[in-house]
């Protein structure tokens, strides 16, 4: 972790919060419990609306909560999606089947999954820490673009005398071979 770089506390009163289940009871547990919290939630009851939400949106979702087992596209499918499209978006998976966590290999990304069922205390503790990771992790890799922006303007900078020595080096040469022809000549 770069110094400098503050990390983030407590969410901010109407963080956004976007909740994908198929079930609408789940759905409807999930929004009261954060909408208590302060939360601005939306709901999507497949995977399929929940992106054709985040698309539609002009501001994203502070944090995307979703079912992993959905009919059609499910919520590993739609975590895979965010990573690549929306890094900085948080995600939460959930799932009532322990054995429908996904197996996490070294090349993939890590899910954070909450397990059904939950409360709405550990739900809340459990969107606040996803959602503070998320903004710490922008945070540090916004960091870390600033120093390699500071890093290549040194380097241009560098550059730029180098081949501003390279000029002066051509002329000096050119000028010593002209007096060698002129001594020369002589």
């Amino acid at each position: 972790m770069g110094a400098g770089v503050a990390l983030h506390g407590p969410t901010r009163h109407g963080t956004s919060v976007l909740v994908v289940d198929n079930e609408s009871v789940m759905r409807r547990f999930v929004r009261r419990s954060l909408e208590a919290k302060h939360f601005h939630v939306e709901e999507a009851r497949d995977g399929e609306s929940a992106l054709a939400l985040i698309q539609a949106r002009k501001e994203p979702f502070d944090l995307v909560l979703t079912d992993l087992s959905m009919p059609g596209i499910d919520g590993r499918q739609v975590s895979e999606t965010l990573a690549r499209y929306r890094p900085s978006v948080a995600v939460l998976c959930m799932s009532g089947n322990p054995d429908a966590v996904p197996h996490v290999g070294p090349g993939d990304t890590p899910v954070r999954v909450m397990l059904k069922p939950f409360t709405a205390e550990d739900l809340y503790h459990a969107v606040r820490d996803a959602i503070t990771r998320a903004a710490d992790l922008t945070a540090i890799a916004e960091d870390e673009i600033v120093r390699a922006h500071a890093s290549l303007g040194k380097l241009a900078t560098a550059l730029e005398a180098s081949r501003s020595m390279r000029g002066q080096m051509q002329d000096l040469v050119a000028a010593a071979q002209e007096l060698r022809r002129m001594q020369d000549s002589a």
